[in-house]
C-alpha cells in the first residue's frame, strides 16, 4: 500500500507541477490590461488578462467537477444498495446455518449420537 501511495503522489506531482508552472508563467506574462465589455452593459472595464482568464478556468474546473460528481451519484447509490443487500444476505445465511444446526441437534437423540473420537496422530483411542 505504501508503494501505491508513493506512485499516486509521484503521478500527481508530475501532472500538477507543470500545470502550476504554466499557470504562473501565464499570469506573469499577461499583466497587460485588456478591455472587457459585456454586451447589454455600455462601457468597458480594463483588467489584466490573467485576472480574466484564470478565474474563468477555475470556474470551468469547478463546473466540470460538479458534473462529474453528480454523474457518480447514481453509481454510488447502487453500490451502497448492493453492499447493504450483501450484508443482509450474509446475516440471513448465518441465521439459517444456526437454525440448521439446531434442527439437526434435535433430530438425533443424545444417546444415539456418535461419540467424539480424537483422531489426531499420536493419540490413542
Amino acid at each position: 500500500m505504501a508503494r501505491r501511495n508513493w506512485a499516486v503522489r509521484l503521478v500527481s506531482f508530475v501532472v500538477v507541477f507543470p500545470i502550476t508552472v504554466l499557470v504562473i508563467l501565464f499570469a506573469v506574462s499577461n499583466l497587460d490590461a485588456v478591455p472587457i465589455r459585456l454586451w447589454p452593459i455600455p462601457g468597458s472595464l480594463e483588467v489584466s488578462l490573467s485576472l480574466v482568464v484564470l478565474p474563468a478556468l477555475g470556474i470551468g474546473l469547478l463546473i466540470g467537477e460538479v458534473i462529474a460528481w453528480t454523474g457518480e451519484l447514481g453509481h454510488k447509490r447502487r453500490a451502497d444498495r448492493a453492499e447493504k443487500r450483501a450484508e443482509d444476505l450474509e446475516r440471513e445465511i448465518a441465521v439459517m446455518r444456526i437454525r440448521e444446526e439446531e434442527i439437526r441437534a434435535r433430530a438425533v437423540p443424545a444417546e444415539r449420537r456418535p461419540a467424539l473420537v480424537d483422531r489426531r496422530p499420536g493419540k490413542a483411542a
